[in-house]
Protein backbone atom coordinates (compact mmCIF):
# COMPACT_ATOMS: atom_id res chain seq x y z
CA UNK A 1 0.00 0.00 0.00
CA UNK A 2 1.40 3.31 -0.91
CA UNK A 3 2.12 5.99 2.10
CA UNK A 4 -0.32 8.86 0.44
CA UNK A 5 -3.19 10.97 1.71
CA UNK A 6 -7.03 11.53 -0.15
CA UNK A 7 -7.32 15.53 0.03
CA UNK A 8 -8.75 16.68 3.00
CA UNK A 9 -12.37 18.01 2.39
CA UNK A 10 -13.46 20.05 5.16
CA UNK A 11 -17.29 20.86 3.51
CA UNK A 12 -19.56 18.45 1.79
CA UNK A 13 -19.75 19.28 -1.76
CA UNK A 14 -23.62 18.69 -2.07
CA UNK A 15 -25.01 20.76 0.75
CA UNK A 16 -22.12 22.81 2.08
CA UNK A 17 -22.30 22.05 5.61
CA UNK A 18 -18.87 20.70 7.41
CA UNK A 19 -18.06 17.37 7.56
CA UNK A 20 -17.75 15.31 10.44
CA UNK A 21 -16.26 12.21 10.65
CA UNK A 22 -17.25 8.56 11.95
CA UNK A 23 -16.06 5.28 12.12
CA UNK A 24 -17.42 2.67 9.22
CA UNK A 25 -15.20 -0.44 7.80
CA UNK A 26 -12.17 0.22 10.54
CA UNK A 27 -11.85 3.67 8.51
CA UNK A 28 -12.48 7.21 9.90
CA UNK A 29 -14.44 8.41 7.02
CA UNK A 30 -15.61 12.10 6.57
CA UNK A 31 -19.68 12.41 5.89
CA UNK A 32 -22.20 15.24 6.35
CA UNK A 33 -24.77 15.49 9.14
CA UNK A 34 -26.61 17.08 7.29
CA UNK A 35 -28.02 15.37 3.92
CA UNK A 36 -25.88 11.60 5.26
CA UNK A 37 -23.31 11.60 2.55
CA UNK A 38 -20.26 9.70 3.16
CA UNK A 39 -16.72 10.47 1.35
CA UNK A 40 -14.94 7.22 -0.20
CA UNK A 41 -11.47 8.52 -1.46
CA UNK A 42 -10.82 6.94 -4.38
CA UNK A 43 -8.32 7.12 -7.34
CA UNK A 44 -7.82 8.14 -10.83
CA UNK A 45 -7.46 5.43 -13.92
CA UNK A 46 -5.51 6.39 -17.14
CA UNK A 47 -4.55 4.18 -20.17
CA UNK A 48 -1.60 3.27 -21.70
CA UNK A 49 -0.83 2.11 -25.24
CA UNK A 50 1.98 0.02 -26.23
CA UNK A 51 2.27 -0.23 -30.16
CA UNK A 52 4.61 -1.86 -31.76
CA UNK A 53 5.87 -2.87 -35.11
CA UNK A 54 8.35 -4.80 -36.04
CA UNK A 55 11.14 -4.02 -32.86
CA UNK A 56 9.94 -0.99 -33.14
CA UNK A 57 7.82 1.40 -30.71
CA UNK A 58 5.46 4.32 -30.56
CA UNK A 59 6.08 6.97 -28.50
CA UNK A 60 4.95 10.75 -28.26
CA UNK A 61 7.31 13.56 -26.61
CA UNK A 62 5.39 15.74 -23.62
CA UNK A 63 5.04 19.07 -24.35
CA UNK A 64 3.56 19.93 -20.99
CA UNK A 65 4.58 19.16 -17.48
CA UNK A 66 4.81 16.91 -15.54
CA UNK A 67 8.01 15.38 -17.14
CA UNK A 68 8.14 17.71 -20.39
CA UNK A 69 10.27 17.44 -22.64
CA UNK A 70 10.36 13.36 -22.14
CA UNK A 71 9.06 10.71 -24.04
CA UNK A 72 6.33 8.11 -23.20
CA UNK A 73 3.83 5.84 -24.24
CA UNK A 74 0.36 6.91 -26.37
CA UNK A 75 -2.04 7.21 -22.85
CA UNK A 76 -4.51 9.59 -20.91
CA UNK A 77 -6.65 9.59 -18.05
CA UNK A 78 -10.36 7.88 -18.52
CA UNK A 79 -13.10 10.68 -17.73
CA UNK A 80 -16.00 9.73 -15.66
CA UNK A 81 -17.93 7.11 -17.07
CA UNK A 82 -15.71 5.87 -19.62
CA UNK A 83 -14.54 2.10 -19.84
CA UNK A 84 -10.69 2.20 -20.24
CA UNK A 85 -11.03 0.68 -23.73
CA UNK A 86 -12.80 3.23 -24.68
CA UNK A 87 -10.15 5.98 -23.20
CA UNK A 88 -7.62 3.88 -24.86
CA UNK A 89 -9.43 3.95 -28.34
CA UNK A 90 -9.89 8.04 -28.23
CA UNK A 91 -6.18 8.37 -26.71
CA UNK A 92 -4.68 6.69 -29.67
CA UNK A 93 -7.09 8.72 -31.89
CA UNK A 94 -5.65 11.89 -30.29
CA UNK A 95 -1.85 11.05 -29.55
CA UNK A 96 -0.93 9.24 -32.81
CA UNK A 97 -3.68 9.42 -35.57
CA UNK A 98 -4.38 6.26 -35.45
CA UNK A 99 -7.50 4.12 -34.94
CA UNK A 100 -7.38 1.26 -32.92
CA UNK A 101 -7.71 -1.72 -34.54
CA UNK A 102 -7.20 -4.80 -31.54
CA UNK A 103 -6.79 -4.70 -27.82
CA UNK A 104 -5.69 -6.61 -25.30
CA UNK A 105 -5.09 -5.85 -21.32
CA UNK A 106 -1.22 -6.54 -20.55
CA UNK A 107 -0.23 -4.86 -17.70
CA UNK A 108 -1.85 -2.74 -14.81
CA UNK A 109 -0.13 -0.56 -12.15
CA UNK A 110 0.14 1.64 -9.46
CA UNK A 111 1.84 4.87 -10.66
CA UNK A 112 3.76 6.64 -7.88
CA UNK A 113 5.42 9.53 -9.62
CA UNK A 114 2.48 11.67 -10.92
CA UNK A 115 1.48 14.38 -8.72
CA UNK A 116 -1.74 15.33 -10.45
CA UNK A 117 -3.15 11.92 -9.60
CA UNK A 118 -0.77 9.93 -6.62
CA UNK A 119 -1.58 6.15 -6.94
CA UNK A 120 -3.62 6.21 -9.63
CA UNK A 121 -3.76 2.70 -11.76
CA UNK A 122 -2.98 2.53 -14.88
CA UNK A 123 -3.69 -0.03 -17.17
CA UNK A 124 -1.81 -1.17 -20.21
CA UNK A 125 -2.89 -2.50 -23.37
CA UNK A 126 -1.27 -3.71 -26.12
CA UNK A 127 -2.43 -2.52 -28.98
CA UNK A 128 -3.19 -3.23 -32.56
CA UNK A 129 -3.67 -0.30 -34.74
CA UNK A 130 -5.19 0.98 -38.56
CA UNK A 131 -3.24 3.84 -40.62
CA UNK A 132 -0.63 4.92 -40.88
CA UNK A 133 -0.07 8.57 -41.05
CA UNK A 134 1.27 9.99 -37.86
CA UNK A 135 -0.25 12.97 -36.08
CA UNK A 136 -0.32 13.70 -32.72
CA UNK A 137 -1.97 16.54 -30.52
CA UNK A 138 -0.04 19.65 -30.17
CA UNK A 139 -0.91 20.97 -27.38
CA UNK A 140 0.14 17.34 -25.28
CA UNK A 141 3.21 16.60 -26.93
CA UNK A 142 5.93 18.28 -29.17
CA UNK A 143 6.55 15.15 -31.56
CA UNK A 144 5.40 11.53 -31.88
CA UNK A 145 7.94 9.15 -33.83
CA UNK A 146 8.91 5.33 -33.72
CA UNK A 147 12.09 3.81 -31.95
CA UNK A 148 14.53 0.82 -32.12
CA UNK A 149 13.48 -1.19 -29.12
CA UNK A 150 16.97 -1.37 -28.19
CA UNK A 151 17.64 2.05 -28.48
CA UNK A 152 14.75 3.94 -27.00
CA UNK A 153 14.65 7.93 -26.20
CA UNK A 154 14.49 9.73 -22.84
CA UNK A 155 11.38 8.71 -21.10
CA UNK A 156 10.25 10.46 -17.56
CA UNK A 157 7.48 7.93 -16.48
CA UNK A 158 8.67 5.23 -14.12
CA UNK A 159 5.84 2.88 -15.11
CA UNK A 160 7.01 3.22 -18.78
CA UNK A 161 10.52 2.55 -18.29
CA UNK A 162 9.46 -0.63 -16.68
CA UNK A 163 7.49 -1.94 -19.08
CA UNK A 164 10.05 -1.25 -21.82
CA UNK A 165 12.54 -3.22 -20.30
CA UNK A 166 9.96 -5.55 -19.78
CA UNK A 167 9.66 -5.32 -23.60
CA UNK A 168 13.54 -5.08 -24.63
CA UNK A 169 13.54 -8.82 -22.50
CA UNK A 170 11.69 -9.98 -25.19
CA UNK A 171 13.34 -9.44 -28.30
Amino acid sequence: MLKISPPNYQFCPFCGKKLKTKKEEDRDRKYCPSCNWTYYPHVATSVGAIIIKGSKILMVKRNREPNKDTWMFPAGFVDFGEHPEETLKREIKEETGLQLKKASLWKVLQITDDPRSPGHFCFFYKVEVLGSKLETDKEENQEISWFDLRHPPKIGWQAHKYLLKLLQKKI
